[in-house]
């Protein structure tokens, strides 16, 4: 069985796969507006995380401190009901390629959130690795000269769209951190959720959205692509990527999540047959290489 410090980082692995698939499907699901494809993915996660719980016979804790109340619930509302929203936004925008492209700051956003907010101490041979990761993922994703057709304006708000989705996120996660270690995962994933889809409604009801809010919820072809999507994302992912950070520091969570990107280059190759350059398998490789180095020497030291 592993240890907690090795099943933390298989989830930080994991989490990013199951995210990247998602990520795709989701872009093939584009149609409904970003409010109603992320209300959609999070009612599918609250219910089934809400069926898990039960089969596990696993309750809510009410005498959860204070505290950790609060975290959860600006967590959820942060991470779960503003940040992926502004991520639909975005990736409707930019697609998938550009989106990871801005996702590369979200470790070193943690990991400076980790030091400043959690204490977390960073090593030399974690900022080896850390700094592998984002030089790879970089080389893999940002290319000169590309041409996409996006307009200046429409590819800069797509970007800064994208940029708060990812900052919210990171800073989600380490005001949850304190929270996870003393909670049981399923129930506080489902807790943080719920949290987000009531601030959802709460927000959808005051706009008068609820036309474009529902628009997901209506079945149709677009179930083929949203359905998996909704299940890999915040149910299968979101769980992962907790667990990331419930059983290992948040800084190498982090760090470990990053390879999400090259993660969506192999799937865009793979699912959408999509050319991959010399230049995404070199930042591919170098970044699979940093994130190996980070959990090696971890070992070496813990």
């Amino acid at each position: 069985m592993p240890s907690p410090l090795a099943l933390g980082e298989l989830c930080a692995l994991l989490a990013p796969l199951t995210w990247s698939v998602a990520v795709i499907l989701f872009k093939r699901s584009d149609g409904p507006p970003a409010v109603s494809l992320n209300l959609f993915k999070n009612v599918v996660g609250v219910a089934l995380l809400g069926l898990t719980l039960l089969v596990m016979g696993v309750g809510i804790p009410m005498d959860r401190p204070a505290a950790d109340w609060v975290r959860l619930g600006v967590s959820g509302v942060l991470g779960l009901a503003i940040a992926d929203t502004l991520l639909f936004e975005g990736l409707r925008r930019i697609g998938a390629a550009r989106l990871a492209v801005v996702d590369t700051v979200y470790a070193p956003v943690v990991v400076l959130l980790s030091w400043l907010v959690l204490g977390e101490t960073i090593t030399v041979a974690f900022g080896i690795g850390a700094g592998a990761v984002i030089a790879g993922v970089t080389l893999a994703t940002v290319q000169r000269g590309a041409s996409d057709g996006l307009a200046g304006r429409e590819r800069l708000i797509g970007t800064l769209y994208c940029l708060g989705a990812i900052v919210g996120t990171a800073v989600g996660v380490v005001i949850a951190k304190p929270a996870l270690a003393a909670s049981n995962l399923v129930e506080l994933t489902f807790t943080r959720l719920l949290f987000g889809v009531a601030a959802q409604v709460v927000w959808i009801t005051l706009r008068q959205q609820w036309a474009n809010a529902s628009v997901a919820f209506k079945p149709g072809p677009l179930w083929r692509n949203l359905v998996p999507a909704a299940i890999m994302g915040p149910y299968v992912s979101l769980l992962l990527w907790l667990g990331g950070f419930k059983w290992a520091p948040a800084s190498l969570a982090a760090v470990l999540n990053q390879m999400a990107t090259v993660y969506i280059l192999v799937l865009a190759r793979v699912v959408l047959n999509e050319r991959l350059t010399a230049r995404q398998s070199a930042g591919g490789a170098l970044a699979a290489g940093g994130a190996v180095w980070i959990v090696w020497s971890r070992g070496q030291t813990g």
